[in-house]
């Protein structure tokens, strides 16, 4: 594994503690961007589910809330908490020197050996 770095963590206490905290974050990155969304919707839509046209004040407002989802996204995509390719939390995991990113040790091998 030239281009990488691999963290495995071999005792079960330890992996249970690395996925829960991963999980953790994960759903606290998903319950924000939940709420990002449920803001533009209720920007783009009435109560009755219909859709209303945007203004350009609206638009803005819309971007901005696009611009605040990326900002949870990308770190997230980033780090060491969930794979690149797969999404999976809960293996041990690879970093790629040239892509910069973290990948599970399954994914690493298929995509990079």
């Amino acid at each position: 594994m030239k281009n990488g770095r691999t963290i495995r963590i071999k005792d079960l206490k330890l992996q249970r503690v690395r996925n829960n905290l991963r999980l953790l974050i994960l759903k606290e990155c998903a319950k924000r961007q939940m709420d990002i969304d449920d803001r533009k919707h209720d920007l783009t839509y009435d109560k009755d589910g219909n859709y209303i046209g945007s203004d350009d004040d609206t638009d803005v407002i819309l971007q901005d809330f696009t611009d605040k989802w990326w900002e949870i996204e990308r770190p997230l995509r980033a780090s060491i908490v969930k794979c690149a390719t797969c999404g999976k939390h809960n293996k041990d995991m690879t970093y790629h020197r040239r892509s910069r990113s973290w990948y599970c040790v399954d994914c690493y091998r298929k995509n990079f050996s």
